[in-house]
């Protein structure tokens, strides 16, 4: 069984034992976590600590460090500017894309986004941490506050892709390295304008083959697909 672990941002380390209260104590009580058993704590940015429960209990679970190392960061980063579509779907694809190495998340609104963002964000983190826990990516994604379609243009990227289910071209040719923005849209698909004004941007348009996917499973195949192009 993969060693569990436990995300704290700031965790207080004194005499080499760790406090684990609120949420990640909660999982672990439901886990059943017992004396004796292996977890890791880490920080989100890197650091992690191998340690062992002394205690665990309803409140609280006691642990005693007996490793750190710190994790170097993937050189490779991908950020997925993803249109708002059903709530699910959404979030479906933001535990998926974290899973295989997406970096950076931005909730877009597109012309025929069909949900709007509302106040989600601790909600949506919530589900990143989990899904870099359960995957081991110790680094948690950045999560940008909602944005439209416009305002994702401008950011700078080495390789700027926009999936797209016509008039698209390979992946391999449209990558030119690192960092990567790629765009994925809505279940009503781009506009005109939107695949205008994003190759006036310098995005290319790229197909993920003659299957329609849903904008979902698409999120989840493109990060796939470009880090294998990258040879991550």
């Amino acid at each position: 069984m993969a060693v569990r672990s436990v995300y704290l941002p700031e965790p207080s380390i004194l005499d080499d034992r760790i406090r684990i209260e609120g949420d990640e104590n909660r999982h672990l009580a439901v886990a059943r976590v017992e004396p004796n058993e292996v977890i890791e704590v880490f920080d989100g940015q890197g650091t992690v600590w191998t340690t062992v429960v002394e205690s665990a209990g309803k409140r609280e679970t006691l642990v005693r460090v007996t490793q750190s190392r710190k994790v170097y960061r993937d050189p490779v980063e991908i950020v997925l500017a993803l249109a708002m579509i059903r709530f699910a779907a959404f979030e479906l694809a933001l535990e998926k894309a974290v899973e295989v190495g997406v970096t950076r998340i931005i909730p877009m609104l597109a012309e025929r986004s069909n949900a709007a963002p509302g106040d989600r964000h601790d909600r949506w983190m919530r589900i990143l941490i989990e899904a870099a826990k359960q995957s081991k990516q110790y680094y948690v994604p950045v999560l940008d506050p909602p944005v439209k379609f416009d305002e994702v243009l401008p950011i700078q990227a080495t390789s700027k892709i926009l999936f797209a289910e016509r008039d698209g071209g390979p992946l391999k040719s449209a990558l030119s390295g690192s960092p990567v923005l790629y765009l994925i849209g809505p279940e009503g698909g781009w506009s005109d304008r939107e695949l205008s004004a994003a190759r006036g941007s310098g995005f290319q348009a790229v197909s993920l083959g003659a299957a329609i996917l849903k904008a979902e499973t698409a999120a989840i195949v493109g990060a796939s697909l470009i880090r294998y192009e990258l040879g991550r």
